[in-house]
């Protein structure tokens, strides 16, 4: 035994890095101290370091460190020098081996995968170097052996710069991998989120499922490090399986919430498995329409991020669903350690922000495993909450699209169907309340413009006894218009077309934002004038019995018939408001519940 080694047993110092946290470890004869490093609030800590201390680079090592994946199988080449030169640098923790053939490097880290039972790094240069290791992924990808590929590239060249030993690997076969991430350079806050949540989502399935990744690095010369330190600011995830009951005791004394995303209908069971947990914190569960959550504590995000001051924010959220149209929501999560519930096991994030835990099983199955049946005792964070919401009020509105959304909420008769068109409909309708019967829907995977008509005419289709309706904006209608000249709608079918003859959303946010009052910015980013002649000759040569209303008293007295009255033909209401009017509508409602202008 060296000298060295000798030193190091009788006294060390070293850093130990775990979920969310790194901790200075010091040996002394034998007795080890663990000293915790900084607070677990990841989003702050990660501010605190300089922008241009560490190259991606650093943060890969210290998130393989952070993993505990040590075995390194690095072949010779300059763009991945860099990386190679930390690992070897913190050989304490990792553990290198040399193979010049990355053809051959790969069958060697899949050896030491399959004896050690632990992911194993490959490492290569650019050029075509990488192409060596198909053979090899191709055989982990069908054996299920996590083989993590580490493709270093030069970011200051690309394909069109004639530069010597450029490869495109924006497309890889898909039986080589089951994820494949391109990391950004770090240049700013927003690029180590970035890098940071696709570090986790590789290195978690190749954890955790035994698949193999991807990771396709930019590079820094070996001789350009200024440092071998590793970064402590990051974040990891920790995946649960099984036997997860005893996570209950973290929870212990916390403000917890659960939040929903869009979802599908809950089942019954479900649905009562996360009331019982709810109830048995006394935790929100945070929602907006397109949750389709109807059970217990149930709090509308958007009437509480929007419109009212929270004092206490929740300090664990639970996690489920998937994008959420709510804009709001993110001061939620600001400080709250975040466990997320993925049946497939699939690493998501919302808009990355650290997750710390996920339970790859069942939404029921953690509820019903997790509720509090061992008589912890919690403050009632949700009736504080509900006072809060309760507390709303809203003032008297111009005709606009709160104003729409107020009153459509209180006539939609129970057990109907509506479909919300993106962003603006979306938004009023979430601030306003609908019967728990009501099924609602909005196109959030890609959240685009397109579709919001067709949708809602599919809905009509496949339920021909049930009413369904919309709430469209002018740009979503027209843009789908031929939707509704399908010769099988029926009936149950009633459209309520918002025209304020724009896309009214960029005047709430992009022009709104220029504070300019110039009319080519709003007909060319909002779209104003078109289809001047509004919708009334489409729907009535598609066969819809027509309404039109262009003042508050008109809208008010036909809004009850459009939703309750029988009709032989499928219906369609138009209600035609103006830019100034949508704007004040919105301000008044925040301005109202902010303690601001309660005479208006």
């Amino acid at each position: 035994m060296s000298a060295k080694d000798i030193l190091q047993n009788i006294f060390s110092v070293k850093n130990e890095y775990g979920e969310h946290n790194c901790h200075k470890v010091i040996n002394i004869l034998g007795i080890k101290v663990k000293l915790k490093r900084g607070k677990n609030q990841i989003p702050a800590n990660l501010k605190k370091t300089p922008v241009n201390t560490f190259a991606t680079i650093h943060y890969v090592a210290s998130m393989l460190k952070a993993y505990g994946i040590r075995h390194i199988v690095a072949s010779p080449g300059a763009q991945n020098s860099g990386f190679n030169r930390l690992v070897s640098a913190n050989d304490d923790f990792f553990i290198c081996h040399s193979v010049v053939d990355e053809r051959s490097a790969v069958y060697v880290a899949t050896g030491i995968a399959n004896e050690t039972g632990e992911p194993v790094v490959i490492t290569c240069t650019g050029a075509t170097a990488s192409r060596n290791y198909l053979s090899g992924m191709t055989e982990s990808f069908y054996r299920n052996i996590p083989i993590i590929a580490l493709t270093c590239f030069n970011p200051h060249i690309n394909k069109f710069s004639l530069s010597p030993q450029y490869l495109d690997r924006s497309y890889t076969q898909n039986d080589i991998k089951k994820i494949s991430v391109k990391l950004p350079r770090i240049l700013d806050n927003v690029s180590r989120y970035t890098c940071l949540t696709y570090l986790n989502a590789a290195l978690t399935a190749a954890k955790y499922k035994n698949e193999p990744v991807q990771i396709d690095c930019p590079s820094t010369y070996a001789s350009a490090i200024t440092t071998e330190t590793l970064p402590e600011n990051i974040w990891t995830t920790k995946y649960y399986f099984n036997n997860f009951e005893n996570q209950k005791q973290e929870l212990k004394n916390k403000r917890i919430a659960i939040f929903i995303g869009s979802h599908h209908k809950f089942n019954i069971e479900t649905q009562n498995a996360i009331s019982d947990f709810a109830k048995s914190y006394c935790a929100p569960v945070f929602c907006d329409h397109t949750s389709n959550y109807n059970g217990e504590n149930k709090i509308s995000v958007s009437q509480l991020t929007m419109l009212v001051d929270i004092k206490k924010y929740p300090e664990i959220i639970i996690d489920i669903g998937g994008i959420s149209g709510n804009y709001t929501l993110y001061p939620l999560y600001k400080n709250a350690k975040v466990w997320r519930i993925s049946e497939d096991g699939d690493f998501k994030c919302r808009m990355n922000h650290p997750v710390s835990k996920i339970f790859a099983c069942t939404e029921k199955r953690f509820f019903q495993t997790m509720k509090n049946n061992i008589g912890l005792i919690f403050e009632d964070y949700y009736a504080q909450l509900k006072t809060l919401q309760n507390s709303i009020k809203i003032p008297d509105l111009p005709l606009s699209t709160p104003l729409i959304a107020q009153h459509y909420a209180k006539c939609i008769p129970n057990n109907s169907s509506l479909h919300l068109a993106i962003l603006h409909s979306l938004r009023c309708m979430n601030l306003f309340n609908l019967d728990k019967s009501i099924n609602v829907n909005c196109n959030v995977g890609g959240f685009g413009i397109d579709g919001a008509v067709s949708t809602l005419v599919g809905q009509s289709l496949a339920n021909p006894d049930k009413k369904c309706f919309g709430l469209i904006g002018d740009l979503a209608f027209f843009y789908d218009m031929n939707a509704i000249g399908n010769r099988d709608i029926k009936n149950n079918l009633r459209i309520l077309l918002v025209n304020n003859n724009r896309g009214e959303e960029f005047n709430l946010a992009i022009l709104k934002g220029l504070k300019q009052k110039n009319n080519n910015l709003d007909k060319i980013i909002a779209a104003m004038g078109h289809n001047r002649g509004g919708a009334k000759g489409w729907a009535q040569a598609c066969g819809f019995e027509y309404f039109s209303a262009n003042s508050k008293d008109e809208f008010l007295s036909l809004i009850n018939d459009f939703c309750n009255k029988d009709f032989n033909k499928p219906v369609f209401f138009e209600v035609l408001t103006t830019n100034e009017d949508e704007i004040k509508g919105l301000e008044l409602i925040k301005k109202y519940n902010k303690g601001e202008d309660k005479n208006e």
